[in-house]
């Protein structure tokens, strides 16, 4: 028996800033990099936001009530995360299904989509960890939000609102 379970408070600590951060990067879309694709798509016609307004807006309102809602979690204490990650897993399923609803139409939406419905796989599967108090799972899996790009994904599909970083009082 090599685990004095001395540090568990400090894992405990450390997976809830690796929550905090991951949920963040899955709501906010990872607030992206600046805006920088002027010459992205080559074969999109004419002015690109027009086409898929409806998508847009629909996605930017979903956004809106997902990271209002995140943000009104706060941050989580150690016997708290748990119950943050559920709430969590929740907000974002809700997300992803509003959003695919819309029905992307682009590749910039379509992207976007599959990755927010990636997103919501991985936060069950840090979910679980939790519940089993596997906390070093827990910020391993994080990494997967990470890899995801939704940041970046959400500004190649024109989604300002689901770019945003919600702040947690």
């Amino acid at each position: 028996m090599n685990g004095k379970r001395l540090g568990r408070p400090a894992h405990l600590i450390l997976m809830a800033t690796a929550v905090l951060a991951a949920v963040a990067i899955v709501v906010s879309g990872c607030g992206g990099g600046g805006g920088g694709s002027s010459s992205g798509s080559s074969s999109g016609g004419g002015g690109g936001e027009a086409a898929s307004g409806s998508f847009a807006s629909g996605a930017e309102a979903a956004c809106a009530t997902a990271n209002k809602a995140i943000e009104a979690l706060g941050t989580p204490t150690q016997a708290e995360v748990l119950k943050y990650m559920e709430t969590t897993e929740s907000v974002v399923g809700k997300l992803s299904d509003e959003v695919s609803a819309l029905n992307p139409s682009d590749a910039a939406e379509k992207a976007y989509t599959a990755a927010l419905a990636k997103s919501e796989t991985v936060l069950n599967e840090m979910t679980n960890a939790a519940r089993n108090e596997n906390f070093d799972a827990v910020r391993e899996i994080s990494d997967e939000l990470i890899e995801l790009h939704l940041g970046e994904l959400a500004g190649n599909a024109d989604l300002r609102i689901c770019a945003e970083v919600p702040v947690s009082e």
